[in-house]
């Protein structure tokens, strides 16, 4: 593929983010989505620009999203952590809407090599705080044994793939996989099953910020891509000396009783259990997580 073909690609996925972002129907979306700025990379990634959110000032905090996610994710607690900190909130490699067309590879290395590039362009090398949301927990840990002197601090919320062993899924599954997650049926079911009462809390507004993405080029060989690689698992042995605290949901039915009592279990996590809490403690309790991230944080 030419520069130009990057560039051209580059410039399509960045008119799509606008539209998107046009039409959001969540005022807290819209408000995080308007701080979103285009980093340029180095040509480890095609000199392409990649979308991050940044606002606040202070001490830096990292925020990474869950599986097939977006930025998007941490809209209800963005506004209030960019009171104390600086918050960025950079759209995982291959995931929401980023470039997929960086790489020809999605996969958790490439993932970590993003990040760790995307921090020295930004020079932000210490003194970081990471706050980890589902697969972006796994993210976290992986980040934090790649990059250990920049980062002091690391939240968890329901993290996922810290057990278990890569599972790779092979061609053609991966795209067959890939497609039936794109359907709409199943991410009207996959965004109720995050949250602990979804008649109550699932609207228009919540199924559309969990499939907005997918309108990006290359959303569906990106994620067949990431299942090929077998993904993130069994990163708890990536666990340093670096202080950790971590929330889950008691009503979580993505990770289920067995992994949230698997986390409990390892004391260095520090768990703290929510009630009338889904998957994402971020989004189903949005003050109380960010009370408990702040206090944490700013001790």
């Amino acid at each position: 593929m030419t520069k130009n073909n990057f560039e051209q690609l580059n410039n399509s996925n960045m008119e799509f983010f606008e539209s998107a972002k046009l039409s959001l129907l969540d005022p807290l979306g819209l408000y995080l989505a308007n701080d979103v700025k285009w980093i340029k990379l180095n040509q480890n990634w095609n000199s392409l620009k990649f979308p991050v959110v940044i606002g606040g000032k202070g001490q830096p905090i990292l925020l990474l999203h869950g599986f097939d996610s977006s930025f998007l994710e941490f809209r209800r607690i963005y506004k209030s952590l960019k009171k104390n900190f600086q918050v960025i909130v950079p759209d995982l490699l291959g995931f929401g809407f980023s470039p997929r067309c960086a790489t020809n590879e999605n996969n958790p290395s490439k993932i970590i090599s993003y990040l760790i590039d995307l921090l020295n362009t930004l020079e932000i090398t210490k003194n970081l705080k990471i706050i980890g949301a589902s697969m972006g927990g796994s993210t976290a840990l992986k980040l934090a044994f790649e990059f250990p002197d920049s980062i002091n601090k690391i939240m968890l919320l329901s993290p996922a793939g810290l057990f278990g062993q890569p599972k790779r899924i092979p061609f053609p599954f991966n795209q067959i996989g890939a497609s039936f997650l794109g359907l709409p049926q199943v991410r009207k079911s996959l965004c109720r099953q995050a949250f602990a009462f979804p008649n109550e809390c699932v609207g228009e507004m919540e199924e559309q910020i969990a499939s907005i993405h997918l309108g990006c080029k290359g959303w569906r060989n990106s994620l067949a891509s990431f299942a090929k690689s077998g993904g993130f698992a069994g990163t708890h042995k990536y666990i340093q000396n670096i202080p950790i605290k971590t929330l889950c949901g008691e009503n979580d039915r993505i990770l289920g009783k067995k992994e949230i009592n698997n986390i409990r279990n390892i004391e260095k996590l520090n768990f703290i259990g929510l009630k009338n809490c889904g998957h994402l403690p971020h989004v189903d309790l949005p003050s109380l997580s960010s009370k408990i991230i702040q206090d944490y944080f700013l001790k």
